[in-house]
């Protein structure tokens, strides 16, 4: 079984700047960038081009929220390190796919949140049999207020209980404020 780490954190609290240095660490990374930019979205292009910016030209780059276990599966061997960067973004893509242009019911979130969760446990079970450290990113968002609308709420439990499912499987667990990583597992 591989070395699995998570690091959680607020947005912005520099998690993903502690995962780049604990990725920098080995010689051989591939990062999987879960983010997926919308033609119409520049701020969000923009975003993207500057984490693409802050990577070494040295790494690969895997840039998909869907297929990451049969990527895994089909090239870890390649890699001493695989970071997924980030979850959040990953269950915000699968969500809306998973839930299309139907109307949030209970059972419709609740099918939802079935298949993010198979696709998280796939991902992590391909992670298993890989030789390659992977660490995993995620925001912490279940540390603010009870969101408003239903769609806020439903996404926020479901990212939360994510978030269980990756630290219950993983070796170490960080929690990223204001710079700072203190290991929690």
């Amino acid at each position: 079984m591989t070395e699995m780490m998570l690091i959680t954190g607020g947005a912005r609290s520099g998690k993903s700047n502690f995962a780049e240095k604990e990725a920098a660490k080995y010689s051989r990374v591939l990062y999987v960038a879960t983010g997926i930019a919308f033609e119409n979205d520049s701020e969000f292009q923009a975003r993207i081009k500057q984490h693409q910016a802050t990577r070494p030209t040295t790494w690969d780059t895997f840039e998909a929220f869907q297929g990451i276990a049969t990527y895994l599966e089909q090239h870890s061997k390649k890699y001493d390190v695989i970071l997924v960067d980030c979850v959040t973004m990953l269950v915000t893509n699968l969500f809306f796919q998973f839930l299309g242009e139907r109307e949030l019911t209970n059972e419709i979130a609740e099918e939802v949140e079935v298949g993010i969760q198979t696709e998280i446990r796939t991902i992590l079970n391909a992670g298993n049999k890989s030789l390659a450290k992977l660490i995993f990113v995620t925001n912490e968002i279940g540390l603010g207020v009870v969101p408003e609308n239903k769609l806020t709420r439903v996404f926020r439990d479901i990212i939360g209980r994510v978030n269980q499912q990756i630290a219950n499987q993983v070796d170490e667990v960080y929690f990223v404020v204001s710079g700072i990583p203190k290991r929690w597992k």
